[in-house]
């Protein structure tokens, strides 16, 4: 049996990169995170620019199933975000929480391009 950890830290910018743009590259780290034998695991976005909207809805996600998870239970804390990418991930905790109830009316008009091009022209 192997002994688990208290704590690891894992740079984001060095495991991934310092722009972190897609679900993707969560499914990476997921990997990595399962196979660290520690009960926390700090992941380190000092060095990270920009997280996306599906990457920051991935960690979160993850966060989520790995502190409920009964066999393989992590702790999982996000450690020196910009104020930047701790924004991403409040927009994105607090659209998952309050999800919008009631879908927008768009209405979507067809053009003409021969009408749209005399628009521009006169």
């Amino acid at each position: 049996m192997v002994k688990k950890t208290q704590t690891i830290t894992i740079d984001i910018a060095k495991s991934i990169a310092s722009i972190v743009s897609s679900r993707d590259v969560v499914y990476s780290l997921r990997k990595t995170i399962n196979k660290a034998h520690a009960k926390t695991i700090d992941l380190d976005f000092s060095a990270v620019e920009f997280v996306s909207r599906s990457a920051a809805h991935e960690l979160l996600v993850l966060k989520e199933k790995l502190n409920k998870s009964l066999l393989r239970k992590k702790t999982i804390n996000f450690i020196n975000a910009s104020d930047n990418v701790s924004e991403m991930f409040r927009t994105v905790a607090a659209n998952r929480a309050l999800p919008k109830t009631k879908p927008e009316d768009i209405e979507i008009q067809t053009i003409d391009i021969a009408h749209l091009s005399k628009l521009a022209t006169s």
